[in-house]
């Protein structure tokens, strides 16, 4: 069956045990006093405060390369699920080709879901998102005026990782 047969069926009960550990701890403060900085390792808020990012993974690195939920929801309406489940971060996975495939950066979210063939999901977004509809996908964002720059490196990858930095 493989090498490590019991991970398989314990994977139900850790999924479990992550969600019940997750009620009981304290939800993140909501942050009030912004812009955020940083002083020396820690995220601060304006009055210095330390802050504590509770951040939600939002994929949005699929090949219609936005957020997903977009074209079923008004972003309000998913914002707001976001911040009553705790969280005060959200982490959009955009794709590298993305900032690096000027033909794609260019396309709208429009064109996207088009030559994708998913009509129905341009109507949803003419519905719920209709602000975003024209933007391009680099610039469907841009004028978010909060946002925190992080990388997020699970594990090392390939012949050309540098081990050294990856354990200092």
């Amino acid at each position: 069956m493989g090498k490590f047969p019991y991970v398989v069926s314990l994977l139900p009960f850790l999924s479990l045990t992550v969600i019940f550990l997750s009620a009981t701890i304290a939800p993140p403060q909501p942050v009030a006093a912004l812009p955020l900085s940083t002083d020396s390792r820690w995220i601060v808020d304006e009055t210095g405060q330390r802050v504590k990012l509770a951040c939600v993974n939002w994929a949005a690195h699929l090949d219609a390369v936005v957020a997903e939920g977009l074209s079923k929801q008004p972003i309000d309406s998913i914002s707001k699920k976001i911040v009553s489940m705790g969280f005060n971060c959200v982490r959009l996975t955009s794709p590298l080709f993305l900032a690096t495939n000027d033909s794609l950066a260019n396309t709208t979210v429009r064109h996207s879901f088009r030559n994708l063939g998913l009509i129905e999901s341009i109507a949803g977004f003419q519905a719920n998102n209709p602000s975003i509809i024209y933007h391009s996908l680099i610039s469907a964002f841009q004028g978010t005026p909060y946002v925190v720059g992080m990388s997020l490196r699970n594990e090392l990858r390939g012949r050309k990782e540098n081990a050294n930095d990856w354990y200092r």
